[in-house]
């Protein structure tokens, strides 16, 4: 049910006025962002769907149904999929095979993302290559603020250069980063860091303006993640030859920096609290939001061979869709709490993920479980910290884990 005319805007009007009643599926951004366009044009919603059965009800004064539910319902009901290209496509299958009517266009989306990139774009105000204005905060022309709208490790290697930017460039005598709440205990590991700003919108407001105009740098504002076009696709700078490892690409591509640059550490206090002493306790971290999970009979079978050899185990679970592994402990600490316990542990075993970043930067034994090639070929934290204490599992391209799981029992000891 894809138009592919050029207004598709009102390609998405013209389908909404064949039904009764409009299913959103896709409860993440995309589909919020289809929704407030929907509530702005007094578009009704019946509700959200999602593939599994939602933990959640309801959502924003919307039900929340299993896409099944929605299928079978019998009324007359139109679904709007709002979902990136990468996790369309067995949700698209799904639907044609039960001759399902839906409207599905990544140009109609990138269409309302331009709009909203827009709109926050017209109130930054710039003056004299400065910003100097965003809703609700005035910004000093002597502060370079450094907007951090991406993970956990994002926000720590652009954080962790501020003092070698500084030392690059004299005229930088201020750092203030921008940071998401959910970072908020960051902003304070590093030295070169003067101030920070927590604030979700303050950091969408700049994210977006950035995106819209494709300005990155400006007197005093550096935008702390990898260039992307409106399409959300990095530029090329970004797979150059010679600029693959973590440090270069964030140091050269993100910071500007010119020569070499080494991350500042940070001291074991700026974790806060008395450092535990080490223990028989193991941590597994089997969640990523980037990377691609092990089926939980991995996890089941690590923890078993852990708990045979006297150790206790705990699980980190970072919110309510993850659970702990059966056998666990469950380890529900702020950022910073939890990298302080790890640090006193005998080991972590964790997906590659943000939180392995925050490990790096710590004396943590971290086994880091890499699922694809991409993350132990161009996100290997060996690459980044000299440490001893750092190593690497690789797990893709396999059916049978048991080697693997012997290799991490060997390296726990």
């Amino acid at each position: 049910m894809q138009d592919n005319t050029e207004d598709i805007i009102k390609s998405f009007y013209r389908y909404c006025a064949k039904f009764s009643e409009l299913v959103i599926y896709g409860a993440g951004d995309a589909g919020w962002m289809v929704a407030e366009f929907m509530e702005h044009e007094k578009i009704p919603i019946a509700c959200f769907s999602t593939t599994s059965e939602p933990e959640q009800k309801m959502a924003s004064g919307y039900e929340v149904k299993k896409i099944d539910a929605v299928i079978n319902s019998g009324t007359d009901t139109g679904i709007i999929v709002a979902v990136s290209k990468k996790n369309a496509g067995d949700m698209l299958r799904l639907l044609e095979d039960q001759k399902v009517s839906y409207f599905y266009s990544p140009e109609f989306l990138y269409q309302l993302f331009r709009r909203k990139c827009r709109e926050s774009a017209s109130k930054v105000r710039v003056q004299d290559g400065y910003i100097r204005r965003i809703p609700g905060m005035e910004f000093d022309r002597d502060v370079l603020y450094l907007c951090c709208p991406a993970s956990i490790g994002d926000t720590l290697y652009t954080a962790a250069l501020a003092k070698a930017c500084k030392e690059q460039d004299t005229s930088v005598r201020k750092v203030c980063l921008v940071l998401k709440a959910g970072h908020a205990e960051l902003g304070k590991l590093f030295s070169g860091v003067d101030s920070w700003i927590v604030s979700d919108e303050a950091v969408e407001t700049l994210e977006h303006y950035s995106l819209y105009t494709q300005n990155w740098k400006l007197g005093n504002y550096i935008y702390g993640h990898f260039k992307k076009t409106p399409r959300l696709e990095y530029y090329p700078e970004y797979h150059e030859a010679g600029c693959r490892t973590i440090v270069e690409r964030y140091g050269r591509l993100v910071m500007g920096l010119l020569k070499p640059a080494e991350l500042e550490a940070f001291a074991p206090c700026s974790l806060g609290g008395e450092k535990k002493e080490m223990g028989r306790e193991v941590v597994v971290m089997p969640y990523a939001k980037t990377a691609e999970l092990l089926p939980e009979a991995f996890w089941e079978s690590l923890v078993f061979r852990l708990k045979q050899a006297g150790y206790t185990v705990y699980t980190n679970v970072g919110g309510a869709k993850e659970k702990a592994v059966q056998g666990t402990k469950t380890v529900t600490k702020s950022l910073l709490e939890t990298a302080r316990f790890c640090e006193g542990c005998a080991a972590v075993i964790s997906l590659r993920s943000g939180l392995c970043d925050l490990l790096g930067f710590t004396n943590t034994k971290l086994i880091v479980v890499n699922t694809s090639e991409e993350l132990s070929a161009e996100w290997n934290l060996k690459d980044v910290f000299s440490r001893d204490g750092i190593y690497n599992i690789n797990c893709f391209n396999m059916k049978n884990y048991d080697k693997e799981i012997q290799k991490i029992m060997e390296i726990v000891g």
